[in-house]
Order: C-alpha cells, then structure tokens, then sequence
C-alpha cells in the first residue's frame, strides 16, 4: 500500500492532471475529488458513481490514509475535545503523533489544526516548541485532522484554524496546498474567510502569503485571516521569548503586515500572551495601539497557560504552578485591558478552553497523552 500515491495530497487541479495521465476522462477527477473531500469516504470502494473498472484502476495506484485516533480527551470546564493522532508512516522510525483541538462555542465549531509535529521556531511560552522538530506534515495529513474530527463527532465546522502544533510558514507548501483543498468548491468548500493561519513572522513569507492568495488561480483563498503571534513590541524581549525572531526584526516584520493588508485588504489578528510585569508596561501599551493603527487589525490578549516544561529567563518566574481557575480573575490582566482599550485599541481577551487537558494556547505536546503513546 506504501508504494502507492496518497490521493489526499493532490490539489483539484493536480488530480485533474493525474487523471488524464492515467488515459481517463477529466471530469472523474471532479467526481473522485469530491466523493473524498466531501463525503470523506474511506475506500475506493464507495465512489459507485464511477465505473468498477476505475475504480479497481485508481485503488491500485492511490490510496486513502486515515489518521489513526488514539484517544480523545474532553475538557471539564469547556466544550473542548482534544485529540491524538497517530500517522501511519512506514518511512519514518519514530512514532509519529499529533494532537488537534475541536472548540465549540455557542455557534461556532472551530478545529485546531497542526502542521508539524513539534515546532522548529522554539518559543520559550510553548510547549510544542520545547519538543523540538520532528516531522513536516504533508498535505494530506494536514486535512485528514479536520476530517477525522469530523467523522468521530459529527460536528461540521464552521471554523479552522492553523493554531496547533507547529510554525505552518515552516512548512509552507503543503500549508498553501491544503488550504487550496479546504476551500475548494467540489470538496469541503470551507469559505476562505472563516480560516486563519498563524505564524510568528518571517521576513518575505508573509508578503509571499499576500501574493498567493491573491493570485488569479487562487481565488478560492482569497479572503484567509493571518494571525501575528507578537508577543512584545519590544525586540530584546521578543527575542528572548522567541528566539526565531532575532533574525527578523519587528520593523521588517510590519512592513510586511502591512503589504499584506494593502494586498489582500483581510483584517490582521495580533496574537499577545500576557506575561505579567514583562510586556505590560505603560510603554509596552502605547507600542500596541501604534501597531495597531498601522492597519485594520484586533489585538487578541492571552493568558498564560502553564507548561510542563523548564522555562529560561525571563519566563521562569512562571514555572511555579498556578491555580487554573484563577487565570482569567487576574486584576492586572483586566488592567491591562482597559489601558489598551482607554486607546481606542480592538482588543479581546481569548478565553482558555481545554486548559484541564493541556489543549489551551501553547498546551499541544503530547504530554497528558504520553501513557498512551508506544
């Protein structure tokens, strides 16, 4: 089965090419694409509106690979579900394993998707990215998240976000790909608008995002959010949380926000853990609003979430154990709030679904899992 192609990695346009390399009609490709991108079949089999004979012909040169669920865990405080994943890779030595997150809120459904498995950016807030890199998933693998959540709850989501494990512009084709399969009108035909990529900024990558969503043969993402993990307006500080950052600086880094913004005119999202007494200064307030006014943008403040990890200076006055009930009554965190907004600044405070079970902001490590893990 490993010698044969995984079909979930082909864009529509790309199966339309391997299906008329393979002397068949080009329209099947439209009914194969959609059978598996919307019906989410799991054989070859269950395409019936294609002849027998093709579909004996396709089972022998592709095949559909599922995620294998390890175990799924439901948050006690919120409509949260996070899931183990395991990929199924004759390639690879290691286990391989991923955790994606399915919050529900009133109307909303959204799945948290990862890209990697562990993290190359190495934030020092992040669990993930203490785990260190490990594997870039493919296309396919990327989708098949959203998929599987699908088929074991039965939950349609309204919303996805590239917000899980790992830095989806380190690993940007196959981040391009699958959105291109997300969004596609025969397929799941998710609306661009209601998808949002995270990244922690990297000079040339975000303005290379522009280009691509706007180009002509990518309309179908046209109108995806970016989200900016910031973290700091201040780069010594930035840099010492998030070593990635010390080779980009936040000046190139806005300039590219705002290209991006002049390209595609879609919103950008700040992302900004609060770190008490460290990026809550009356400086660091007056930075934001400034950054926030570049362009149309909402700042998006977090609370830290604790990691079972060894935090370096200056975050390890953290590594104390917090009592979880309490990180959102924290005063000074709702001071810092009203100071943004006394500046007129969009600012919102994102709560902490699935905190009980490691699957909050920056949680995503495998940890509560690891006794479920070969």
């Amino acid at each position: 089965m490993f010698n044969k192609k995984n079909i979930l990695n082909f864009t529509f346009e790309e199966l339309e090419k391997e299906i008329i390399s393979d002397n068949e009609p080009k329209y099947r490709a439209e009914q194969i694409f959609s059978k598996i991108h919307r019906d989410n079949v799991n054989s070859f089999s269950e395409i019936t509106n294609i002849p027998v004979l093709l579909r004996k012909k396709i089972n022998e040169l592709y095949h559909i690979p599922e995620l294998r669920i390890i175990k799924i865990t439901d948050s006690g405080h919120s409509i949260t579900k996070k899931f183990l994943f395991e990929i199924v890779d004759e390639n690879s030595k290691s286990d391989n394993f991923i955790e994606t997150v399915l919050i529900s809120e009133d109307d909303r459904n959204t799945i948290c998707i990862s890209t990697q498995i562990g993290c190359n950016a190495g934030c020092e807030f992040c669990a993930t990215g203490k785990m260190g890199f490990r594997k870039n998933l493919e296309a396919g693998e990327i989708i098949s998240q959203v998929y599987q959540v699908k088929k074991l709850t039965g939950i349609m989501p309204t919303n996805i976000v590239f917000m899980g494990m790992g830095e989806p512009f380190l690993n940007y084709d196959n981040l391009l790909k699958s959105l291109k399969i997300l969004t596609h009108y025969r397929g799941s035909g998710i609306p661009s608008k209601r998808i949002t990529v995270s990244t922690v900024g990297f000079k040339g990558k975000i303005r290379k995002f522009a280009d691509d969503l706007t180009s002509d043969e990518n309309k179908s993402i046209r109108r995806i959010k970016l989200a900016l993990s910031l973290h700091s307006t201040d780069n010594g500080f930035r840099e010492s949380i998030m070593p990635v950052s010390g080779k980009y600086k936040l000046s190139e880094i806005y300039k590219e926000i705002s290209y991006f913004y002049q390209k595609t005119k879609n919103k950008i999202t700040y992302e900004y853990i609060y770190f008490e007494g460290l990026n809550d200064t009356d400086d660091d307030v007056k930075r934001l609003g400034k950054v926030t006014r570049m362009v149309p943008s909402n700042l998006n403040v977090i609370p830290f979430h604790p990691i079972d990890f060894e935090l370096k200076r200056p975050l390890d006055i953290y590594n104390s154990k917090k009592d979880i009930n309490k990180l959102l009554s924290n005063k000074k965190l709702f001071d810092f709030i009203a100071r943004l907004k006394n500046i007129k600044t969009v600012v919102n405070l994102r709560s902490s679904s699935g905190i009980d079970i490691n699957a909050a902001c920056g949680q995503l490590a495998l940890k509560s899992n690891k006794n479920n893990l070969h």
